[in-house]
């Protein structure tokens, strides 16, 4: 019964870790780009209800917007510097554009990484974990799991089994073997 709690707690626990590593987060992050006096524009299709969450690294101040897909504003952090994030979430089904400016004339880098959930289709996962090796890892956690708990269970059948086959069918016979072995003490 012990061996069956410590089973199952550590099933439970492998389970638990290996869940965890499915809703970890895939980031994608997008090469570096330039601006000098110009604007670039990223666009993403969404499905409604996703989570989009960004981060944007600059070596200098740009204004930063998100338009959805009916051109609407939904996100405006106005001019930003260094490190920020932000996030929204997809009210309809669409493009949305994620706008990037710099109206001086000194170049500015823009480094962006975002993450989605769920994860949109064709987007580059090159710093998160493949979708495929969590599936794998997930199926051999749970078949893992329900093979040790299969094992130690046929385990448990077989030793209970020898345990009624070793006892004595006569229970007289219990009686007989201590009282013969107390005689035997006292000759």
């Amino acid at each position: 019964m012990k061996k069956t709690k410590l089973l199952m707690s550590t099933a439970s626990a492998v389970l638990l870790l290996a869940s965890l590593m499915a809703v970890s987060a895939f980031a994608t992050t997008v090469p570096t780009f330039t601006l000098s006096a110009s604007s670039n524009q990223l666009q993403y299709v969404l499905p409604q209800g996703t989570t989009f969450n960004g981060t944007i690294s600059t070596t200098g101040s740009v204004r930063f917007w998100v338009s959805d897909p009916n051109y609407a504003e939904i996100v405006n952090l106005g001019i930003i510097d260094k490190t920020t994030t932000f996030g929204f979430v997809a009210q309809q089904n669409g493009t949305y554009t994620l706008n990037f400016e710099n109206d001086l004339s000194n170049s500015i880098d823009v480094t962006f990484s975002y993450v989605t959930n769920p994860v949109i289709p064709g987007s580059n996962n090159s710093t998160g974990t493949s979708l495929n090796y969590v599936l794998i890892t997930v199926i051999i956690a749970v078949l893992g799991s329900l093979l040790i708990i299969f094992v130690l269970h046929r385990k448990s059948k077989t030793q209970t089994t020898a345990v009624h086959n070793a006892a004595p069918s006569n229970p007289s016979s219990h009686v007989t073997q201590y009282l013969n072995s107390e005689k035997s003490k006292t000759k």
